[in-house]
């Protein structure tokens, strides 16, 4: 009787625990970088090599807080490292000239612009907008990558636990071979939905979807394995570090040159903020600097079975009640059997 008490006592504190852990972590997370994105390190280069260029230059890298000031020697120069996502904005003094890339983050390109125009302003000289990488027509807020990768995310958090919670008793690899299935299916659906229905993106659905696989897969791998080692209670860490830390990390709701450092720092370790960070490029930019992003992922997935190998002969799931049941009718079966055999 004790133990049955002490069982629901836990369960209502779990139950109870669980809506307070996302009152305070989403609105903190999201909040965090939401309320006030302002430049920290944005980069962005002047062009040319002119007197001009340079008293420019040396102008922003006085009184341009927030910015990373640096030179291009031409405009296509200027114009390529905007494009591969090296630089925020790349001004020529000489023709007024501003080189952005929508695609990469709304609320960058717009600091970017404003502080150039002043800068043409004080010249007395027009400004003109060069937007090298646009936003596609049916995504002119460029959320859409936002949502098929949260999509993702979650279906492939849900086919880990799923599989963790329903099957604890499958084989390990069968478990991943699950997952892994459910992944590709995921992938499927975002992909019918970002280059189908909607039609958003331009091209590049194969690496897309690939992407959106691969974000799928390391989520579900790393919320079955954690569930194997410390049970139900890998709900909340999921939650936590891949969805709410994931998103709010990748660089999508608000560029990480845009929001306090803190984000970047999550933005180089957690598999969900690279895999979504992964998945603009390859919307956007031709898939430009995502290897960084894929090693990360890769490395969450490959510790991931190194847990299911170590557990895989656990006999039970820390916490999970529902698989003690089970082994307890296994066993009374097998003493029965015995019992008959004799």
């Amino acid at each position: 009787m004790t133990h049955d008490r002490v069982a629901r006592r836990r369960t209502v504190t779990g139950v109870l625990v669980l809506p307070l852990f996302f009152l305070i972590a989403l609105p903190g997370l999201f909040l965090g970088a939401l309320h006030s994105p302002a430049p920290h390190e944005v980069k962005v280069a002047v062009i040319g090599d002119t007197a001009q260029a340079h008293a420019v230059a040396e102008q922003l890298s006085v009184h341009a807080a927030g910015f990373e000031i640096q030179s291009a020697t031409d405009a296509e120069s200027g114009r390529t490292a905007v494009r591969d996502r090296e630089i925020r904005a790349a001004y020529d003094p000489a023709t007024g000239d501003l080189f952005v890339a929508s695609a990469g983050g709304v609320q960058a390109t717009e600091a970017a612009r404003a502080l150039f125009a002043a800068v043409a302003q004080s010249g007395g000289a027009p400004l003109h907008v060069r937007d090298v990488v646009a936003l596609p027509d049916a995504d002119r807020l460029g959320t859409g990558t936002l949502y098929l990768g949260v999509g993702a995310i979650v279906g492939g958090f849900l086919s880990g636990l799923i599989v963790a919670m329903v099957a604890p008793g499958l084989r390990a690899r069968a478990q991943v071979f699950t997952v892994a299935v459910m992944s590709i299916v995921v992938a499927g659906i975002e992909t019918c939905y970002g280059w189908v229905i909607f039609d958003m993106f331009p091209g590049n659905a194969a690496a897309g979807a690939a992407i959106l696989a691969g974000i799928a897969l390391v989520a579900g791998s790393v919320t079955l394995a954690g569930v194997r080692l410390i049970g139900p209670a890998m709900v909340m860490v999921s939650v936590l570090v891949l969805v709410l830390a994931g998103v709010s990390a990748s660089g999508l709701p608000v560029q990480l040159d845009m929001a306090p450092a803190f984000y970047g720092w999550m933005h180089e370790v957690l598999p969900t903020a690279r895999g979504l960070s992964a998945l603009r490029s390859v919307c956007y930019f031709e898939g430009a600097g995502i290897m960084g992003d894929v090693i990360v992922m890769a490395v969450w997935g490959v510790a991931s079975v190194i847990v299911l190998a170590a557990t895989r002969r656990k006999a039970t799931i820390p916490g999970l009640a529902a698989l003690a049941d089970v082994e307890a009718d296994e066993a009374v079966v097998a003493g029965a059997a015995a019992s008959a055999a004799v």
